[in-house]
């Protein structure tokens, strides 16, 4: 509108302009983003700031997650692994609301894990009947990259293959409509070795 129109409402162009950029900025942050092969994780702390963790040697999750956040550090800044704990078990990690992001490697791990977290991210198959809501092998193949936002004691899951999505290059997989497997945190229809979760003081 204001290169094509030679009227005052080619000014309209820049009332859009100006509204655009207030919703991009009021438009709530990703809380918690896993890339389509489960292999990275980013979880969004206290402060704000992404805190990272991956279990392969691609950064290219990160630097386009980091980019996309404008945040200027690099997918190697040893920064990134700050807020997120891990051992030869897993990872654990704190959102902005205290409530705990479980990351097992082991099969050992996923009891407790998914007792004490209100979220397991894992790039194998979980067991089932985990209490906390589950994000394993079986929900990334169906659903790509996952963004997830926190609201109350439930998350927002934004997927970039949601139910439904079938084209050429990605294919519908076989049960592609079950959703995650929730357990008392439903997700609302759409739209040497550190400490682990147990050894957390209060507070921390």
């Amino acid at each position: 509108m204001l290169c094509l129109f030679k009227t005052p409402l080619r000014f309209i162009g820049a009332f859009l302009i100006g509204g655009a950029a207030i919703l991009m900025i009021r438009a709530a942050q990703p809380d918690v983003l896993i890339a389509a092969d489960g292999s990275a994780v980013a979880l969004r702390g206290e402060n704000g700031r992404l805190s990272m963790v991956k279990s392969g040697s691609d950064v290219f999750a990160f630097r386009e997650w980091l980019g996309a956040d404008a945040d200027a550090r690099t997918p190697k800044d040893a920064t990134l692994g700050e807020g997120i704990r891990c051992d030869a078990a897993g990872c654990i990690g704190k959102l902005r609301d205290g409530s705990l992001v479980a990351i097992p490697k082991t099969i050992e791990a996923f009891e407790e894990d998914c007792r004490r977290a209100a979220l397991v991210v894992s790039a194998r198959d979980a067991p089932p009947g985990c209490a906390a809501l589950v994000i394993d092998r079986n929900v990334w193949r169906r659903s790509g990259a996952i963004a997830l936002r926190r609201h109350g004691e439930q998350f927002e899951i934004t997927a970039t293959r949601p139910p439904g999505y079938d084209r050429p290059w990605a294919r519908a997989v076989a049960g592609q409509e079950e959703a995650p497997r929730p357990g008392r945190t439903p997700p609302p229809r759409p739209r040497d070795a550190t400490p682990r979760a147990d050894e957390l003081e209060p507070g921390d």
